[in-house]
Order: structure tokens, then C-alpha cells, then sequence
């Protein structure tokens, strides 16, 4: 058994009780024996961790108020994963759910008339479409950063969730409020460094053992973005989403390069910056064909229209393989990916997957039950890392990144990087 850490992860929906759900991703509403189930086989494929996400409109219905409804039903998706033999990342706060922005109803809307009216004038920029649990708004995603009320709601949900299961044994780490700059920007890298530390220290005093900051493609290329350094300063690990979402855009979402890319970018961004660690690559995924759909389908990405690929199963198989290997090679510190299972036909029309394409059919496990291929490629992988017999990690590969110059204008580097990665891809063939 080799001894170097590498994580293997996939995200779980819990499996709701009822056909005609309102919202997917429930621990309220869910069938918790088929969670059970399901996480026996997450395990038996050979992942040993599970990335949970407790929605945080679900979690925190108002303020001041949690849902011990959803509390409850991720407490019983905990001691699942530890009948599994799972560790469980716990996913909290976060600003997106599968390629949606999604927020408590109450941490969006206009701070006064003459924001609304202003919003509503005919040259004004559209806003991005918010999914709450009451539906979908247009309106913007209030301070999370500065705002005193939304800041005292922040402290109040960590201490009702991480205060509550942080001695859980299945309960290996938290990560904190991923996704959260698509929803609402900093005024500054140095704010959302700040206020995300504040969240890590929180989270510390109330018993979390290790903790989680996610970048992505987005916040990799604007200047007031939290910055993988800033993560782990912190003191927590740093996960870098591959989700083929824009921006950047991805022309060929079935070629690892975009994984590749990412996690060379952040790892590199550390090493610039004088910090060393391993980068989880997370949201790992392509979907799959169906409905008579395939190829490039319209879809949302983010509260605006996008396109999404439909590959079919070897397709996504020859994505996973060709991924974990060049991730394990680069030493990446794991790979989480995008989802265990679709949902059913009939929940097609709840959110978030009523817009966005990518979460009906990313999973190993369709919605009839059936494994793809893509299951048999982890499930061998798994077995070659447990016995050891995978080649020794060379390090992601060295980028020209000065990090000063980088972040005077992150959008161009990184388009330059991605430019340069392009075309050694295409030379290698």
C-alpha cells in the first residue's frame, strides 16, 4: 500500500423518497435506505471518501433558524458513510449546486428601491439567475463578505452544523463555502481572503478537524477572487474544481487537458508563492447521452444560458481513465468526481437539473441502476492504488508563473497559460 495520501472521492445526492420532488439534494426528504445502499456500493466501487453537500437554503431556512429536518437526515447520511467505511467531506455554505448559483432566499434581493430601480434601467447589466428553495430570482446575492446580518447568519449555521457533527467518526473534513464568488464578488482578493479565513476559524473552535477551500477556472482568472495561497495560509487543503463550466471555456470537455490545466495552474500558483501542498481535483465529470439527446445540447451554466456535451458511456470512461492517470502522475493530492448517480427520468423537471445538463446524467450509476463503464475504470484504478502498483508521481509540471504579474491581470495569464497548455497537448498527441 503505497504511503502517500490520495483521495478518491465522488460526490452523493441522497436519493429522494418521492417521484415528484420540488429540489434535489435533500437529507430532509430522502430515502435513507437506499443512502445506505448506495453509499455500500460508493465504497465496494472503491472510493474511500464521499463528498456530501448539505444545501445551504435547505440547512438554513431563515437566519436564525436551521432545519433539524436536514440536520438529521445528514446525520444518517454520516453514519452511513461510516457503515461504508467512508470518510465524508461535509459540504456547507456553497454559492453553486451542479452548475446553478444557489442561495437561501434570504441572502438574496435588492438592499433598496434604488438598487431595484437601477437594476431595472434598459442598459443595465442582467444579473445572473439565483436558485432558492422558493424558486428562481434575478435579483443579486446580498454581502456575504461585509453585510453584519448575513455574517452573524454565516457564525450562526457553522456552529449548528460543524458544532453538531464535527466529532462524528465519518466526519473527515468540511469544506467551506465553494463557489461562493460566482454568486457574489469581493471587493478584493485581501476581503474574501479575510472572511474566508474567519470562516476556517470558526469552524476550528468548533471542533472541525480539517478543513477545505475550493478554487475554480473563475476565480482563477479574476483579481479579486479567493487565491489557492490564501486557502492555505489558512491552514486548510485545496481543492481546484475541473467542472467544465465557463469561464474558461471548454471546447473539448472530453480531454483531461482542462483537469490537467487547472490543477497545474493552482498547484503552480502555491509553488509561486512559496506554499507546498497537494491539490484535490474535484467535480470530475462528462455527461452521458439520453433522452434521444447527444453532442452539444443547450443548457445554464451559472444563471446564464450555455451549452453542455452529451458524451456517450465509453466516452466518459475513456475521460475518467485517462484523468486519474494523469492526475496520480502529476501528484495531484486526489480526485473527487462529479457525481455517484443520475436522478430519475421523472426528476428531471426539479432544480437545479430542469436548466443545467451536466448533473441528469454525469453519474457511474444511470438512473435505471445500471453501472456504466466509467464504474469499472474506478474500481480498477482503486485496486492498482490499494496494492500499490501504480508509477511513482513525477509533480504537476513547472509553469512560468509570476504570481505579481499573474494577479495584475489573472484573465489574461490565464489565457496565455491556457494557450501555451493547448498547444503541448496537441504536440504530444
Amino acid at each position: 500500500m503505497s504511503e502517500r495520501l490520495f483521495s478518491l472521492g465522488v460526490t452523493y445526492w441522497p436519493r429522494p423518497q418521492r417521484a415528484g420532488a420540488p429540489m434535489l439534494c435533500s437529507w430532509e426528504w430522502c430515502d435513507h435506505g437506499a443512502v445506505r445502499d448506495d453509499l455500500a456500493h460508493v465504497a465496494a466501487l472503491g472510493f474511500d471518501t464521499v463528498r456530501l453537500e448539505l444545501r445551504w437554503a435547505e440547512a438554513q431556512p431563515g437566519p436564525a433558524r436551521v432545519s433539524t429536518a436536514a440536520l438529521r437526515g445528514l446525520e444518517r447520511g454520516l453514519d452511513a458513510a461510516h457503515a461504508a467505511g467512508l470518510r465524508a467531506t461535509v459540504a456547507i455554505m456553497a454559492g453553486t449546486l451542479a452548475g446553478a448559483l444557489h442561495l437561501p432566499a434570504w441572502a438574496v434581493g435588492f438592499r433598496d428601491l434604488t438598487e431595484a430601480m437601477r437594476a431595472r434601467q434598459p442598459n443595465a447589466p442582467r444579473a445572473p439567475t439565483i436558485l432558492t428553495d422558493s424558486g428562481y430570482r434575478t435579483e443579486p446575492a446580498r454581502d456575504l463578505y461585509a453585510d453584519s446580518d448575513m455574517r452573524q447568519a454565516t457564525r450562526y449555521l457553522l456552529r449548528e452544523t460543524v458544532g453538531n457533527f464535527a466529532a462524528h467518526p465519518a466526519a473527515y473534513a468540511w469544506e467551506l463555502a465553494a463557489g461562493v464568488g460566482r454568486a457574489r464578488r469581493a471587493a478584493s482578493s485581501r476581503a474574501a481572503a479575510a472572511w474566508w479565513a474567519g470562516l476556517a476559524d470558526l469552524a476550528r473552535s468548533h471542533g472541525a478537524r480539517r478543513l477545505i477551500g475550493v478554487v475554480d477556472g473563475d476565480g482563477l482568472g479574476r483579481a479579486d477572487g479567493l487565491r489557492p495561497a490564501q486557502i492555505v495560509a489558512a491552514g486548510a487543503d485545496l481543492a481546484v474544481s475541473a467542472a467544465a463550466f465557463p469561464p474558461p471555456r471548454v471546447s473539448r470537455p472530453w480531454d483531461p487537458a482542462h483537469a490537467t490545466l487547472l490543477h497545474a495552474l493552482a498547484a503552480g500558483l502555491l509553488r509561486a508563492e512559496g506554499a507546498v501542498a497537494p491539490v484535490v481535483v474535484a467535480d470530475l465529470g462528462l455527461p452521458t447521452q439520453a433522452a434521444g439527446q447527444a453532442g452539444w445540447v443547450e443548457s445554464e451554466a451559472y444563471g446564464y444560458a450555455d451549452y453542455a456535451f452529451l458524451a456517450d458511456d465509453e466516452r466518459q470512461a475513456r475521460l475518467v481513465e485517462a484523468a486519474l492517470d494523469a492526475l496520480w502522475r502529476a501528484g495531484a493530492g486526489g480526485v473527487w468526481l462529479a457525481g455517484y448517480a443520475d436522478p430519475a427520468l421523472s426528476l428531471w423537471a426539479a432544480p437545479p437539473v430542469d436548466r443545467a445538463w451536466p448533473a441528469r446524467t454525469w453519474g457511474l450509476v444511470s438512473a435505471d441502476g445500471h453501472e456504466r463503464p466509467a464504474a469499472d475504470v474506478v474500481r480498477a484504478f482503486a485496486a492498482r492504488l490499494r496494492a500499490d502498483d501504480l508509477p511513482a508521481p513525477t509533480g504537476p509540471p513547472a509553469m512560468p508563473i509570476d504570481p505579481e504579474r499573474y494577479w495584475r491581470d489573472p484573465c489574461t495569464a490565464m489565457a496565455a497559460l491556457v494557450a501555451g497548455w493547448g498547444e503541448g497537448v496537441a504536440e504530444s498527441g
